[in-house]
């Protein structure tokens, strides 16, 4: 079963396009990051998922059905809307009337788990961005929903809780959707990697490990940039990114012969999802 199918989502604002005929689906117990540059069109696709926004054409569906139904939805925006002037145990009291929930039930499943005691009796307005990342993480989950739908999940979380924090939104068997910066934490959470560059999708959404065996190899050698060394490189697969070529390096080939002709100083490195993201986008704007 796919619990979210994106289906020829375009948006323009002032005749610029963010997003272009993107289409993508989620299956049950998923979790599927959707990965790319600032400014690619990862956030205003989660506008549109949430209904936030209208886009120009397309549709998206939740659990294969025609009307979208949040009751079994959670959501975490990259900032999250809480109440600048209420506590945080306030919020959370709020939110637990609206679902029908007991107070100190939520607070004897999860207080401890996101280290809410020590800042229940604060402001909102007072928390740092982790702790209002923490704050808004519990109440999306709040209500025990199948689906959760996270914008920068990740982001100003202390490394220390993260990785117990992630395990307790897999509770259950969720499906999750979610964008992030980090491409490490992606490469290690996510069942699926979607790619957005230029509000397209790039490449065909595949396991971690699917995408990194799309390489031309599973290594590269780093140089500095010049036009000198780039003439060198017709025979070898490769793109340019932040001042430097990053070759694709299969240790049977000649590859490090014709490097040390050009140069001594370079370095070898595995590749990761960001090489297979900047690979493709090479390939696709030249």
């Amino acid at each position: 079963m796919k619990d979210i199918i994106v289906s020829d989502i375009t948006y323009t604002v002032k005749g610029k396009t963010i997003l272009s005929n993107v289409s993508l689906s989620v299956d049950t117990q998923d979790s599927f990051a959707l990965l790319g540059e600032n400014g690619s069109g990862k956030s205003t696709l989660i506008d549109i998922i949430l209904n936030d926004i209208k886009p120009d054409k397309g549709h998206v569906r939740f659990f294969e059905n025609t009307k979208s139904n949040f009751d079994k939805i959670g959501v975490l925006y990259d900032h999250s809307p809480l109440f600048p002037m209420l506590k945080v145990e306030e919020s959370i009291r709020y939110f637990t009337s609206i679902y029908g929930l007991k107070y100190q039930d939520i607070e004897k499943q999860y207080f401890e788990l996101f280290e809410i005691q020590k800042i229940q009796k604060t402001l909102t307005r007072e928390l740092s961005q982790g702790e209002k990342k923490r704050v808004g993480i519990l109440l999306s989950i709040i209500h025990n929903p199948d689906l959760l739908v996270l914008d920068e999940p990740f982001a100003n979380l202390d490394p220390t809780i993260t990785g117990r924090i992630w395990n307790t939104l897999k509770n259950k068997n969720r499906t999750i959707f979610f964008t992030t910066h980090d491409w490490k934490k992606a490469e290690k959470q996510a069942t699926k990697i979607g790619f957005i560059y230029g509000g397209k999708i790039i490449h065909q959404p595949k396991s971690p490990k699917q995408i990194l065996e799309t390489l031309p190899a599973l290594k590269k050698i780093t140089i500095s940039n010049t036009d000198d060394f780039a003439k060198n490189l017709t025979n070898w697969q490769y793109y340019i990114y932040d001042e430097s070529i990053h070759i694709f390096f299969d240790e049977k080939s000649d590859l490090l012969k014709t490097i040390n002709t050009l140069t001594s100083n370079f370095s070898i490195q595995e590749v990761d999802l960001k090489d297979a993201y900047l690979f493709h986008v090479h390939n696709m704007t030249t």
